[in-house]
């Protein structure tokens, strides 16, 4: 009897316990919507456009991206729709960053293929770092109209720097965003409208408070890059506080910039070194 009663109170803990199992996440419903308009003329070495959210800006990594489908709105080299509507299922929260991101056929998604801000703004193909955060209250909600204004002049270049950046010493606590940009000359210090007009290329996702980042920038070979430079901003995002920490100089004298000519399909190596406790 005694037997009898122990292999019931086990049956009924079992019982229980199976009661209490996960059987998988239920499906979010909350969700931001919006369009695309793309301007600029398609690479012919797309693989995918996609609408992109993160809760902190830049991430570290692009794991911490949240994707929408892929949006068709081209076959083979031809644009057939534009804009494009898109919808991302997201959980309640607050997304700091959304943003249309670019890939390239054969290769994985990287940080600096961004061609579209939501609240951003473009100098040509230069894409102002500003942003709108979008906050979505709770588990039912749906936040529309996020229309972005997309170009795909940023990633329509034919020629990729790309390198390692190395971090020296402690970071400055107020670290807002860093980014790295190749210049046609060298930006007068504190002149604002020098670095976006001076500007050829620009990549501010670089991730913050980290040891080491491995970039790519993408250029144009009939420029001439006359100064490669690790940008930073504080964590206002107050674009007067833009400052150089660090720049590809160079071999011969370390105080002076080294120029950089490229060539159709050329894939060239720099590495640049920030030394905090040097500025």
């Amino acid at each position: 009897m005694k037997k009898y009663w122990i292999k019931k109170v086990l049956f009924l803990t079992i019982l229980l316990c199976s009661c209490r199992i996960d059987h998988g996440l239920e499906p979010i419903s909350s969700k931001i919507t919006g369009s695309v308009h793309f301007t600029g003329e398609l690479p012919r070495y797309t693989d995918q456009v996609r609408v992109a959210a993160v809760s902190s800006f830049p991430p570290k990594s692009i794991n911490e991206l949240q994707f929408s489908d892929a949006l068709t709105f081209f076959q083979g080299n031809t644009i057939t729709k534009n804009p494009v509507e898109w919808e991302l299922y997201l959980p309640p929260g607050r997304y700091e960053v959304v943003a249309v991101v670019w890939k390239e056929v054969k290769h994985p998604w990287n940080l600096s293929d961004i061609i579209g801000l939501y609240g951003g703004s473009f100098v040509g193909d230069l894409l102002i770092p500003t942003y709108l955060p979008v906050t979505i209250d709770g588990p039912n909600s749906v936040v529309e109209n996020i229309d972005i204004e997309a170009n795909l002049n940023r990633v329509n270049r034919d020629t990729l720097i790309q390198g390692t950046i190395t971090f020296l010493g402690k970071w400055p606590e107020n670290t807002g965003v860093v980014g790295i940009g190749a210049f046609s000359e060298i930006p007068q210090k504190n002149n604002i409208s020098d670095y976006f007009f001076k500007n050829l290329a620009l990549d501010y996702s670089v991730p913050i408070f980290v040891k080491s980042y491995d970039y790519r920038l993408r250029v144009r070979s009939k420029d001439v890059l006359k100064y490669i430079a690790v940008l930073w901003i504080d964590n206002n995002f107050d674009l007067s506080t833009i400052t150089d920490i660090g720049f590809y100089a160079d071999p011969s004298d370390p105080l002076t910039p080294k120029t950089v000519t490229v060539s159709e399909d050329e894939l060239i190596n720099i590495d640049i070194t920030v030394d905090f406790s040097e500025l």
